[in-house]
């Protein structure tokens, strides 16, 4: 939805109503996307490094960025871990307690 928002309010004219739009016709008007455009905006809330203007954000600009950050982090634990793998870190995380604070493991 943004990259149509985007393209009428860039172009002046609806993808969809274009018929036979050729992919390449496509790529060329979404790779030509403005900053200024819907996605344009929620591509430079989520890219911004710095802190001064993020802590300057809008409610909906910090929940645009903080949707963004939780699924990058997503795809790095996923990337990172295994189920399996998962499971055996917190076995060995729960031992490690169990023996600093002395209590048997069940």
């Amino acid at each position: 939805m943004l990259i149509e928002q985007s393209i009428a309010k860039q172009y002046g004219v609806l993808p969809s109503k274009q018929g036979n739009l050729k992919y390449s016709d496509w790529a060329k008007m979404v790779s030509g996307l403005m900053d200024d455009t819907p996605l344009g905006r929620v591509v430079g809330v989520r890219s911004e490094t710095d802190k001064d203007i993020i802590k300057n954000y809008t409610p909906e600009q910090r929940a645009v960025r903080d949707e963004w950050s939780r699924f990058l982090a997503s795809r790095v634990v996923a990337k990172q871990f295994s189920e399996a793998d998962w499971n055996k870190q917190m076995a060995e995380i729960e031992r490690s307690f169990a023996a600093a604070f002395g209590q048997k493991r069940r």
